[in-house]
């Protein structure tokens, strides 16, 4: 399987943040916004987060790349899980 390009990627977080986030009516975000502390998301949903990551990359995690500050945003989110030379 092939792995998703770099737009498919975000398209896909950015999808699955808008399905569970606490999008305020008539705001929006981008791939810099912050979820955690703007409370896009809250910390529990983390680990459904990292399930859906597991999907989009077709692959389990490695631990070793959690660290803090990797859900950031989207950016962060896809430079430390996606941007990675496999």
């Amino acid at each position: 399987m092939n792995a998703p390009s770099e737009h498919q990627s975000r398209e896909a977080l950015r999808g699955w943040v808008r399905s569970h986030a606490a999008i305020p009516a008539g705001a929006d975000f981008d791939d810099s916004t912050p979820l955690i502390s703007s409370r896009l998301i809250t910390s529990l949903q983390v680990t459904e987060l990292l399930l859906f990551i597991e999907e989009i990359r077709a692959e389990p995690l490695d631990i070793g790349l959690l660290k803090p500050g990797v859900f950031r945003d989207i950016d962060s989110i896809y430079a430390t899980f996606f941007a990675i030379s496999p």
